[in-house]
């Protein structure tokens, strides 16, 4: 299992927070990655809402490509939180909703923070990669014992 990347954007599709846990060549600049993924995701909710058979609010938990799985987990406040990783990684709802709690701890709480800038806590971005860390290598431990 590998991860990849980490985006939290806001209501308004800025993107507030992004971890990359590779150390791969970007073509493009991270703005236009962020305008690309807040672009895609608000239109395949789109999609998914206008084709679906039953009535539906667009809501998905992940899709995968030949070479990644996109997971994606909304807040009641519109707080999108998108995770990359390898495609043969399983359902991480849960993962980003613990994501969300750090979040709301850690930046949200945070009485110096200013709702929908960028979050440049160290605290909050040492905890992510601690929580990431410890998920990883269980996750990896666990998977080894199968």
């Amino acid at each position: 299992m590998t991860l990849y990347t980490l985006y939290i954007f806001n209501r308004e599709g800025n993107c507030i927070f992004h971890k990359d846990f590779t150390n791969r060549e970007r073509s493009i600049s991270n703005e236009e990655d962020y305008k690309l993924w807040y672009g895609f995701i608000y239109s395949l909710k789109q999609f998914i809402k206008k084709t679906s058979p039953k009535p539906s609010d667009g809501s998905f938990n992940y899709f995968f490509t030949n070479s990644y799985k996109a997971h994606y987990y909304e807040t009641p406040t519109m707080t999108k939180f998108i995770l990359l990783t390898d495609k043969n990684t399983g359902d991480m709802q849960e993962v980003l909703k613990d994501v969300y709690i750090y979040y709301v701890e850690y930046v949200v709480k945070n009485p110096l923070y200013t709702m929908n800038d960028p979050i440049e806590s160290e605290l909050f971005n040492d905890k992510i990669d601690s929580f990431f860390s410890v998920t990883f290598s269980n996750n990896n431990n666990n998977n080894s014992r199968k």
